[in-house]
């Protein structure tokens, strides 16, 4: 394998770039030899597959999604640049406040029905409910007006100029308008893409399959694609051991460790996930700044980052991205380990003895993190209790607002700019699980989304962040990326911005 791989240790910060090139690297798009069609690739994920959530990022989709599902453009991750998927071409006004965009006539979905400009009308109009849960759908809110000028032309007009358009792009699925409401069970989950969705057995596994009448000839190498569903990540380990499985998502550094130095297998680092403690305003004691300030203080961020993520991660309390307008390394060590003072806040606020339950969905690293939180809090005189929710249901209630007193959170969501964040993060949007929103937090987020210069922009952030680590209802522990674990003679596997696996060019040696 030609991987560009990235072993432990070091910041998640300085890897950024890093990262970009394993990404590109990984594509392997120039086959060295013909390659035959066959065989079964194999990958394993932690949580089940949400097919009703297809427009909305999530855990138990990322690892096959862009296998069956293709959207307009592309970020490119060694540029950052969109490029064309089922996009042919856009035309933005000089204004900013129209586009046109010219699609290709030669994509179908799996039904053989042929893609046009009312589907992708569709797919953004249904991204655009906030019943669909799309983290982007935000930015559909703010078009005027779609209008199919022909069956591969959309024109969409915007309510003001919108920077963040080709985030939207990039995580908003094309869907087939005729079979999408049949998509909860499984079912009818057509997409465009190199692979069908060609079975699901909850809690178990999913079976993608060629689709041979892609539109691009040499791709799609494998027959099947099979995803395991592996929650245990001692499970997932033996899975590799035993080349039952050829991709491992979902494990922590500490897991991946020692593949790194196995030469059967490579680690390579992708995408990006940051981890809040949040806390809901309305429970007491957490009603109380004091409380809320102390349980920030009680966390051992480093420890997180040394003992989780083997020092990967980047330590800070901040969602921004370390190069966002705004980001300064005083706001992101604003809770430095601290339990000396934390213990004086709660015996400040009468809080001493009382009982956290915290949320936890039951993933590998958040398990591990909580284990540290938990030890922290009760070092500074606070009960905790872990309260472990399967994905599904915990991003049911994630999305709902409703996740009890506090909870820690992954929001997938780095490469995103700091206004798209804003309204995209679970944890900052109206709707939030700590129930926080008021005139002044208002006040400061739309004076951050009306910034049109690097300037105001970095202005309008430290703003707002001040603020909202003063309130502390929801403060980030570590920003880490994301590793996957690929064995050896598998070639060609891509990756997403985000994470996301794209595996239309991945065969075996």
């Amino acid at each position: 394998m030609k991987f560009n791989v990235l072993r432990t240790g070091g910041s998640f910060r300085a890897s950024l770039a890093s990262m970009a090139i394993a990404a590109t690297l990984l594509s392997g798009t120039t086959l060295a030899q013909a390659q035959e069609h066959g065989g079964i690739l194999t990958i394993s994920q932690v949580a089940d597959a949400q097919p009703v959530a297809l427009l909305a990022l999530r855990a138990g989709n990322t690892p096959w999604i862009r296998n069956v599902f293709e959207t307009l453009t592309r970020i490119d991750p060694a540029t950052f640049q969109p490029q064309p998927v089922l996009a042919e071409s856009w035309t933005l006004a000089e204004d900013g406040l129209s586009m046109t965009i010219a699609l290709r006539s030669d994509v179908t979905f799996h039904s053989g029905r042929p893609m046009t400009a009312e589907d992708v009308k569709f797919s953004f109009e249904t991204a655009a409910l906030p019943e669909s849960t799309s983290q982007v759908g935000f930015i559909a809110r703010e078009f005027e007006s779609m209008d199919v000028v022909d069956d591969h032309t959309l024109n969409i007009v915007f309510k003001r100029p919108l920077s963040n358009v080709f985030d939207f792009f990039e995580e908003t699925y094309i869907v087939d308008r005729d079979t999408y409401d049949q998509r909860e069970d499984g079912s009818q989950v057509i997409g465009t893409g190199p692979y069908t969705f060609a079975e699901w057995s909850p809690g178990a596994s999913i079976t993608l399959k060629r689709y041979e009448d892609y539109r691009v000839e040499d791709t799609a190498w494998f027959d099947e694609i099979e995803v395991a569903i592996i929650p245990d990540p001692t499970a997932t380990i033996a899975a590799l051991r035993s080349t039952r499985t050829q991709i491992a998502t979902g494990l922590t550094p500490r897991d991946t460790l020692e593949f790194t130095r196995n030469p059967q297998f490579e680690v390579v680092e992708t995408g990006g996930t940051m981890y809040p403690l949040g806390v809901n305003v309305g429970i007491a004691p957490l009603d109380n700044k004091l409380v809320r300030q102390a349980i920030a203080y009680a966390v051992d961020r480093e420890r997180i980052n040394d003992q989780v993520f083997l020092g990967t991660g980047t330590v800070t309390d901040l969602f921004w991205s370390p190069s966002a307008p705004g980001y300064t390394d005083e706001l992101a060590s604003h809770y430095s380990y601290d339990p000396e003072k934390a213990k004086g806040l709660i015996a400040e606020a009468g809080a001493e003895g009382a009982t956290i339950p915290i949320v936890v969905p039951a993933i590998p690293s958040q398990r591990s993190i909580f284990e540290i939180v938990q030890n922290n809090l009760r070092e500074v005189g606070l009960i905790p209790e872990a309260v472990v929710l399967d994905v599904a249901d915990f991003d049911k209630r994630q999305v709902a607002g409703d996740l009890g007193a506090a909870f820690l959170l992954l929001h997938g969501q780095i490469g995103f700019s700091s206004p798209t964040l804003l309204s995209s993060l679970p944890s900052l949007r109206e709707g939030n699980p700590s129930g926080f929103w008021n005139d002044d937090y208002v006040a400061l987020r739309e004076a951050m989304l009306a910034a049109t210069t690097p300037e105001a922009l970095g202005e309008a952030t430290t703003a707002l962040t001040e603020y909202m680590l003063d309130e502390a209802y929801s403060t980030v522990l570590v920003q880490a990326p994301g590793q996957i674990v690929v064995a050896a003679g598998l070639e060609g596997v891509e990756t997403s911005v985000r994470g996301g696996l794209i595996l239309a060019g991945a065969y075996e040696e």
